[in-house]
């Protein structure tokens, strides 16, 4: 008897914030936001480090089970790529590595346009040399070439 009142209540309290979590549902319905994505370029290598957003019920469920379950998703965004190492996942950060992104020709390395099939609010460059190069509201991670060092 006790578990089903315990039961019945959580259910009341579930129906109650029910309209509050639908609300909290972006338009757009995607799970994850990326805010900023930087790029450091280092010969034919890149390090990438994104920063991101959740919507409530993928936060929620990864407070739950832990932000794991995300590497998947940051694997999907960086598919363009042939060798991708999710270094880290943080709650609002992951830190990546792309090997061989870049080509040698002359003198320069050529980084060729990636999709990445979400839109990036602020993407930034990072030159070997120490330049940078931002850019707003991006879905592709441009072309992008430097010189030999």
């Amino acid at each position: 008897m006790r578990s089903f009142s315990f039961i019945v209540i959580l259910l009341i309290i579930f129906s109650t914030f029910l309209p509050t979590c639908a609300y909290a549902m972006p338009e757009n319905n995607e799970i994850i936001h990326l805010d900023k994505v930087v790029m450091n370029f280092d010969k034919t290598d890149a390090s990438v480090t994104v920063t991101y957003n959740l919507n409530f019920f993928a936060r929620m469920y990864i407070l739950a089970f832990g932000t794991r379950h995300l590497e998947s998703s940051f694997r999907d965004i960086f598919s363009k790529y042939e060798d991708v190492k999710i270094e880290e996942v943080g709650y609002d950060t992951v830190k990546i590595s792309l090997k061989d992104v870049t080509r040698l020709s002359d003198d320069y390395y050529l980084h060729d346009s990636r999709d990445l099939g979400t839109m990036v609010h602020s993407m930034e460059v990072i030159y070997p040399n120490g330049q940078t190069k931002t850019v707003n509201d991006v879905k592709a991670i441009p072309n992008i070439f430097y010189q030999q060092t």
